[in-house]
């Protein structure tokens, strides 16, 4: 548990979350030309970044903090110093997964510590080498980590079995009133299903190239693609966020 820990926090640390330039070793008007090449298989004109001035891949986000484009933008997150995107989603994720069951283990196994200390009358019979005042403040402590982390943790659950991320999440959510007011059903492009998008997320399955006992360790797998091009579903919508899209972090 600790190495899931320690090991998926490191590799999320550690590992870029994808730049358009990944790859890109040319300059001016010929690195322009490269990244366009990277994209050869769009079907529609990619948009430009208007801070970047560099074609901008679906699912890409200018990060205001990096001041790039990262592939398969979520957020930036400063407790990683890094943005979480298309190399290193699978580690924060797995992450966010660990800690909090590690927090649950150790809840549990401290209950009859912390039980003990909160009772005035064991002051005498303390069996314990730490202080009293130290275990209650870690139990407390373990319970409001493994809370705000769970519940994140549960969010971006969501997100990875749903092919969100929390850009597109808000985008998805205002494009779904918008299909109501149409009267249309609003899908998902990049949904292939709780099953389909799991395999996506962890590379694993008949979607990816590993086997499922991968999905849950943490080592170093790499993400299905280059993050400059996702396989569709079915029909569905993009929206660009605009000229100001880079302050939504």
């Amino acid at each position: 548990m600790v190495w899931g820990i320690l090991g998926n926090y490191y590799l999320a640390v550690r590992t870029p979350a994808g730049s358009v330039l990944d790859g890109i070793s040319s300059s001016g008007d010929a690195m322009f030309q490269d990244v366009l090449q990277e994209m050869e298989s769009y079907t529609e004109v990619p948009p430009t970044c208007k801070r970047c001035h560099l074609p901008k891949p679906e699912r890409a986000h200018h990060c205001r903090v990096c001041k790039k484009c990262v592939l398969r933008y979520d957020h930036h997150c400063p407790w990683i110093h890094n943005c979480v995107g298309h190399f290193n989603h699978r580690y924060f994720l797995l992450f966010l997964t660990y800690l909090p069951i590690a927090c649950v283990y150790f809840v549990i196994m401290g209950a009859g510590p912390f039980m003990l200390a909160a009772d005035p009358s064991s002051d005498n019979n303390w069996p314990y080498w730490l202080d009293q005042a130290v275990v209650a403040f870690s139990e407390v402590l373990a319970v409001a980590i493994g809370v705000a982390v769970g519940g994140m943790g549960i969010w971006h659950w969501y997100l990875a079995l749903t092919a969100q991320t929390t850009l597109e999440q808000y985008n998805n959510s205002y494009m779904r009133k918008i299909c109501k007011k149409r009267g249309e059903t609003f899908s998902n492009m990049y949904d292939f299903g709780i099953i389909g998008n799991f395999q996506d997320i962890f590379n694993i399955g008949p979607r990816g190239h590993y086997p499922w006992y991968t999905a849950l360790l943490p080592i170093r797998i790499p993400p299905i693609g280059n993050g400059k091009r996702y396989e569709r579903s079915g029909r569905g919508y993009i929206l660009d966020f605009g000229e100001d899209d880079e302050d939504m972090v």
